[in-house]
C-alpha cells in the first residue's frame, strides 16, 4: 500500500506540473508539445529547475535567468494533484478489481480537470470552455460503461443520479444567473454545476453545495478583511465548487457510516 501510495503521489506531481503549463497556454492558445519557459523572460527552463515542488524550493521561487518571482500557482497546483491523486489511488484503487481501475482512471482525469478549471478561473476570472466538454464527455462515458457493467436498475443506478443531479444543480444556478441578471455567476457557472452535479450526483449535490458556498463565503471574508475587496467585488466561484465536489468525492469514503445515516 505504501509502494501504491508513493506512486499515485510522484504520478500526481508530475500530472500537476503538465497541468500548470496547460492553465498558461490555454489562454494564449499555445501548443503543450514546446520545453516550458518563463513566461517572463521566456527562457527556457532546464529540466533540473522543472522538478515538481522540489525546483520551487530551491530556487526559491525566482527563475534562475531573470530573477522574476515564480507564481505560487506551480506549488500550489502540483501540490493539490499530488494530494488528490493519493486519496483517489488510496480509497478508489483495488488492482483486483475492474470496476475500480475504471473508477480511479475516470477521477484521475476529473480531478485533473477540476483544478485546471479552478486555476484558470482564479487567474483570468473565465471558465474554459474545453475542458468543461471533455468533463462532461469523460464523466458520462465512464457513468454509462459503469452502467453497463455494474447491472444496475437504471433509475437506481450512478448513471440516473449523476444526471439527475447535474440537472439540479444546472438548474439552480440557471435560476441564480437569471435572478442576479449574470451579477453573481455566470452561464460558464452553469455548465460547470451540471458538471460538478453529475460527478457527485444525487444527493451528494446538497452537502456538496454546502462546502462550495461555504468555502466562497469564507473567502469572500478574507478578501474583504485582508485584501480590499468589497460587497461588489466580483470572486471566482468555479475554484469553490471544485472545492466542495471533491470534499464530496473523498468525504464519504472517509466518513462512510455519516453519510449512509445522515444522507442516504
Amino acid at each position: 500500500m505504501i509502494f501504491q501510495i508513493f506512486i499515485f503521489l510522484i504520478f500526481g506531481l508530475i500530472v500537476g506540473s503538465f497541468l500548470n503549463v496547460l492553465v498558461f497556454r490555454l489562454r494564449d492558445a499555445e501548443t503543450l508539445l514546446g520545453r516550458s519557459f518563463c513566461r517572463s523572460c521566456k527562457n527556457s527552463i532546464r529540466w533540473y529547475d522543472n522538478i515538481p515542488l522540489i525546483s520551487f524550493v530551491l530556487l526559491r521561487g525566482i527563475c534562475r535567468d531573470c530573477d522574476t518571482k515564480v507564481s505560487w500557482q506551480y506549488p500550489i497546483v502540483e501540490l493539490l494533484t499530488g494530494i488528490s491523486f493519493v486519496f483517489a489511488g488510496y480509497y478508489f484503487f483495488s488492482p483486483g478489481n475492474i470496476l475500480s481501475w475504471l473508477e480511479t482512471a475516470w477521477l484521475l482525469g476529473i480531478l485533473s480537470c477540476l483544478i485546471v478549471i479552478s486555476a484558470y478561473d482564479f487567474r483570468y476570472m473565465e471558465i474554459p470552455l474545453n475542458i468543461l466538454i471533455i468533463s462532461i464527455l469523460m464523466t458520462f462515458v465512464f457513468l454509462i460503461i459503469h452502467f453497463i457493467l455494474a447491472f444496475e436498475p437504471f433509475f437506481f443506478s450512478r448513471l440516473w443520479y449523476g444526471f439527475l443531479g447535474g440537472i439540479i444543480v444546472a438548474g439552480f444556478f440557471f435560476l441564480l444567473v437569471l435572478w442576479s441578471r449574470e451579477k453573481w455567476m455566470g452561464f460558464g457557472d452553469v455548465w460547470f454545476g451540471f458538471v460538478a452535479g453529475s460527478i457527485v450526483g444525487f444527493p451528494l449535490i446538497l452537502p456538496m453545495l454546502t462546502f462550495s458556498f461555504g468555502l466562497g463565503a469564507i473567502a469572500g471574508l478574507f478578501a474583504m478583511v485582508y485584501g480590499g475587496k468589497n460587497m461588489k467585488s466580483q470572486i471566482s466561484f468555479a475554484p469553490f465548487l471544485a472545492g466542495g465536489t471533491i470534499i464530496m468525492i473523498f468525504l464519504p469514503q472517509i466518513f462512510p457510516f455519516f453519510f449512509d445515516f445522515f444522507i442516504l
